[in-house]
């Protein structure tokens, strides 16, 4: 019993620890087996923002283009129909 006790408490030790590591991460938004300590300097900090700012542009033009197109073949469609 006090050998299975014994295990649970060192699993359940080494569970937090983990977690608490890649919670920190998260929490800072860096890579999750990066280390939580380390400091991110403000460079480091613009340019990792300024990467997901450009992904989320490029995603946000291509819906847009996908509407214009998918509008331009209804237009197409009903002018054809007439």
């Amino acid at each position: 019993m006090r050998k299975l006790l014994r295990g649970f408490a060192v699993g359940l030790l080494v569970g937090g620890l983990v977690g608490l590591w890649f919670g920190m991460n998260i929490g800072k938004g860096q890579p999750l087996l990066s280390n939580p300590f380390a400091r991110v300097t403000l460079s480091e900090r613009l340019d990792r923002t300024m990467r997901q700012a450009a992904e989320e542009t490029g995603t946000a033009v291509d819906k847009a283009g996908d509407a214009v197109r998918e509008g331009a073949e209804t237009v197409k469609e009903e002018l054809q129909s007439e």
